[in-house]
């Protein structure tokens, strides 16, 4: 018995087998009822006249759930004609590349389509969903930044590589959809997953490799270091209460080891550009190409990456490589001219020379490059940048810009209050009462004196910042920063210290006479196997310890 299926007598979805499945607008599949004996995959085009795609016979030793798969392989593998809405699929991606000018999808491109389709990243997808609010929000920003990180490897993979000024403009819109799921962590710090964040917030850089080189793939694992600290801080936290965050984090810190592996083995020192691809140069800027980076294109296909067509279907368009053997002995022959190689030279004379000509001297003057030091450029990360505030902004206190300002003073706070210290230089803010936490981001020299603390307080990337707690504060953490000082009362000697990617970072506690004792926060440790245990174990190195 075969069952086919026609348009007229269909409603937007059906369900045949205990399979549902979708219609576009001229695409049709049907499943034959239990009792069949044979599968039969039916389309319309334009005409609505309906023909046979494939055919799948099924035996006694199928069962019902062999017979769907196969059903979903000729369903991936069978051309059909574009729908505007259908469901992106990875046939519709493909054929979206073929509209492009890009013929099959590059190789490059599958392995990234690899990590997308990864069970890690679909995770990530799935639990961020899970745990809803600023998380799944954050999450769908993401997906977005890994569809338009495959449109520019596309782009990539079939042309030259173009000018800075046609680069940056590429690039302009994967930056700002990284700098886009930063925000979202900068609006919500008063919000509980505000570690879940800061985990993405920290480490979402590593998508910005394509603009690194030589070393893109060392660029990513200083990304995946940078967030570990937030990463390891969920690990900890919901170790023993919800593990669906545990396994959250734990897929997010695995797609960014994929995506290393991944630019290690195909973008070695940089984007790998097609030298013999079309010219980016020669693109309109209304063309799909820029349309498509810059409104994000098609997402990445949403299940695994479709078997390859018959191999008569990969036709390439290059041009043909030049002849080797006539380079060669062209290069042989200028060799093998033995002293008449140098005939070609031009003779330098007296007056060309600047020891015997004076007149030369006056224009060898060396003057200053104009382009700043690594550290110039670190230092203009931190510190004022804009007119100075203080202000309560709903429940978050923000002192910004703040230059040799030494009196600033929050006095008028609540416990759901949080304070915000952004880019400030050589002052000191004082926090009266009990709020939630503090934060002090990109500051240099600025000193901070607070009563009590309900959750924690935290230095990011800040240079000789001064904390002092006169009540009690359960937790400090630390990252990306030079030159801390924390000052604990004798409320707070349980506190607990979290650093990372820090250096000479001191805690002074109080001792019976008053007077407070330092001690270094360690910086170096030693690894090694531990034979016995089947795991690593760290210590601290004494000598700096």
């Amino acid at each position: 018995m075969i069952l086919i299926v026609s348009c007229s007598s269909l409603t937007n979805s059906f369900v045949l087998c205990g399979v549902r499945w979708s219609k576009g607008h001229t695409k049709w599949s049907a499943v034959t009822s239990a009792g069949a004996t044979l599968l039969k995959v039916v389309s319309t085009g334009t005409n609505q006249t309906p023909h046979t795609i494939a055919t799948v016979s099924r035996s006694p030793s199928k069962t019902l759930k062999e017979l769907r798969d196969e059903f979903f392989h000729i369903e991936r593998v069978t051309p059909y004609p574009d729908s505007r809405n259908a469901t992106p699929t990875p046939k519709a991606l493909e054929k979206d590349n073929m509209a492009l000018g890009y013929g099959d999808i590059p190789p490059l491109v599958q392995e990234y389509d690899e990590i997308f389709n990864s069970n890690s990243l679909q995770t990530y997808f799935n639990l961020s969903r899970q745990i809803g609010g600023e998380v799944q929000a954050q999450a769908a920003f993401v997906e977005r930044l890994f569809a338009l990180e495959r449109d520019f490897l596309v782009t990539a993979a079939n042309h030259k590589k173009p000018s800075d000024a046609t680069l940056k403009s590429l690039m302009e819109p994967i930056a700002n959809r990284i700098q886009a799921i930063q925000d979202i962590r900068e609006k919500n710090r008063a919000s509980k997953l505000f570690t879940h964040l800061s985990a993405i917030s920290e480490s979402i850089p590593a998508l910005g490799w394509i603009a690194v080189s030589p070393t893109p793939a060392p660029y990513i694992k200083e990304m995946i270091d940078a967030g570990q600290f937030y990463t390891n801080r969920v690990l900890k936290d919901y170790k023993d209460k919800e593990p669906m965050h545990v396994e959250w984090a734990r897929a997010w810190i695995d797609v960014l080891q994929q995506l290393q592996a991944y630019v290690k083995k195909t973008h070695t020192t940089g984007v790998a550009w097609n030298p013999r691809g079309g010219d980016l140069s020669t693109v309109p800027q209304s063309s799909s190409i820029n349309r498509n980076l810059a409104t994000g294109g098609a997402p990445p296909p949403p299940g695994p990456p479709p078997p390859g067509p018959p191999p008569q279907l990969f036709k390439c368009n290059f041009p043909p490589e030049p002849n080797q053997s006539d380079a060669r002995a062209a290069l042989f022959q200028s060799i093998n001219q033995g002293d008449d190689i140098t005939r070609g030279l031009k003779k330098v004379t007296a007056d060309m020379q600047t020891h015997k000509n004076p007149n030369l001297r006056g224009g060898a003057t060396v003057t200053d490059s104009p382009t700043r030091s690594a550290g110039a450029i670190a230092a203009s990360k931190i510190g004022p940048n804009g007119p100075p505030k203080v202000e309560l902004n709903g429940k978050k206190w923000e002192v910004h810009n703040q230059q040799s300002n030494q009196k600033i003073v929050i006095d008028q706070t609540e416990m759901n209050h949080s304070v915000y210290i952004y880019r400030c230089a050589d002052s000191v803010v004082q926090v009266k009462g009990k709020v939630s936490s503090i934060t002090v981001d990109s500051c240099s020299k600025t000193s901070v004196v607070c009563e009590s603390l309900v959750s924690y307080a935290e230095v990011v990337n800040s240079q000789r910042t001064q904390i002092q707690v006169m009540g009690k504060v359960p937790t400090v953490q630390i990252d990306k920063s030079d030159g801390v000082q924390i000052y604990l009362s004798k409320d707070s000697l349980d506190c607990e210290i979290f650093s990372a990617k820090s250096s000479e970072m001191n805690v002074s506690v109080p001792k019976a006479d008053g007077d407070y004792a330092e001690h270094p926060v360690p910086e170096q440790f030693k690894t090694k196997w531990d034979t016995k245990r089947g795991k690593l174990v760290t210590e601290v190195n004494e000598a700096t310890g």
